[in-house]
């Protein structure tokens, strides 16, 4: 991702469109080189958010669905918002039933488990995190 990415006052200028296909060729994208085809394929939804980029959530015995905005200020905010919520999936889908077997607590939000990902996603040159808002205003 060698573009800069957009300071908050250029959010809105040049806006990036994530059609259906380039959301599910990057989600197999980051499934294979992030996490290693461990996550199963989950639904996908794209509409438009107020105030978020995106959401992922999980019923008890359900599949994830992740929430995508339908517009982001660039393409590395979408392939970055985009592997937040895969963090999230593979905190419900592959280390809960790992824990649970183990008798231990799911930690399933932004705690030290979420950004022991860090490192590996900055090595691929995407941000997120801290680096990404979760919200916009």
């Amino acid at each position: 991702m060698s573009k800069p990415v957009p300071g908050k006052t250029d959010y809105w200028r040049n806006l990036y469109f994530p059609s259906q296909h380039k959301i599910t060729r990057t989600y197999n994208a980051l499934n294979k080189l992030i996490f290693n085809n461990k996550l199963a394929p989950c639904k996908i939804v794209t509409k438009t958010l107020s105030n978020a980029w995106a959401f992922a959530y999980q019923e008890p015995g359900f599949r994830t669905e992740i929430h995508l905005n339908g517009r982001y200020p660039c393409e590395q905010y979408f392939i970055a918002v985009l592997g937040h919520e895969m963090v999230h999936q593979w905190q419900w889908d592959v280390e809960a039933p790992i824990r649970r077997k183990q008798g231990l607590k799911e930690r399933t939000g932004h705690g030290v488990n979420f950004y022991e990902w860090k490192d590996i996603f900055e090595y691929h040159d995407i941000h997120f995190g801290r680096t990404i808002p979760h919200y916009y205003k």
